[in-house]
């Protein structure tokens, strides 16, 4: 379980987070909804480490096998390998950086090992022809002239490669045509599983229409006002955010 425990956050000395708590299940699917900057992608920065949140107290740890582990001290790649992962509602593009060396290297990072390069393509290649992604971006530099769903293509093979429990997908309808959108929403439908959990982020609603959810919680001005069924969103559906 992934824990999140009385989290308060500033940036520039605003408050932006008020006292947020909320717990994520493995085996079970999430739902955040909120209007624009109502905290909600704040909340997924603040969870994987992102310098630019000031935390004024807070509580986040995941609870496994081996007990409780506080990651309030720990850094975005420490996080990263308890099984935690964002993906982006605004991609970047990196130049310099090869697809094939950014996936070899945030593979060997996750499992401690070092992979040749040999190696590493037997285990990358399956996993590209599974999404029908095009081999030679592994020669290009990570997302640098990629379509936005060749993007999310992109992420969701990060997924299948580093297979992480607590998913946080922060609009990932953003920058798609409806084509590419059903296209991405489907791979990650089929990378749900009894041993992860989907958190969506999002303000519209077309996601969870094939990622069915277990737990809605709704954000306005950085609080929780309101949490329950996916029968929260059908009521937002037709009555909009009232607040």
């Amino acid at each position: 379980m992934l824990l999140v425990k009385d989290l308060s956050v500033q940036v520039d000395k605003k408050i932006i987070l008020d006292n947020i708590s909320m717990e994520f299940d493995l085996g079970k699917n999430y739902c955040i909804i909120g209007k624009n900057w109502s905290g909600k992608s704040s909340l997924a920065m603040t969870i994987m480490g992102h310098p630019k949140y000031s935390i004024t107290q807070w509580e986040i740890q995941i609870t496994d096998t081996e007990g409780k582990i506080n990651l309030t001290k720990l850094s975005p790649h420490e996080r990263a390998k308890l099984w935690i992962f964002v993906a982006f509602q605004h991609i970047p593009e990196i130049k310099g950086i090869k697809l094939f060396e950014f996936l070899r290297s945030i593979y060997d990072a996750q499992n401690n090992t070092t992979t040749s390069f040999l190696a590493f393509k037997k285990i990358i290649e399956p996993l590209m022809k599974e999404l029908a992604i095009n081999m030679e971006f592994l020669r290009r530099d990570l997302n640098v002239g990629f379509s936005g769903g060749e993007r999310r293509k992109i992420e969701v093979l990060q997924l299948k490669l580093l297979q992480p429990k607590y998913i946080f997908l922060d609009e990932i309808d953003s920058g798609l045509d409806i084509n590419a959108f059903k296209s991405v929403v489907a791979m990650i439908a089929n990378l749900n599983h009894s041993e992860n959990s989907f958190i969506i982020i999002t303000h519209i609603f077309d996601i969870i229409e094939h990622v069915p959810v277990d737990k809605v919680y709704v954000m306005d001005e950085g609080k929780i006002i309101e949490e329950g069924s996916q029968e929260i969103i059908e009521k937002i559906k037709k009555e909009g955010f009232t607040k």
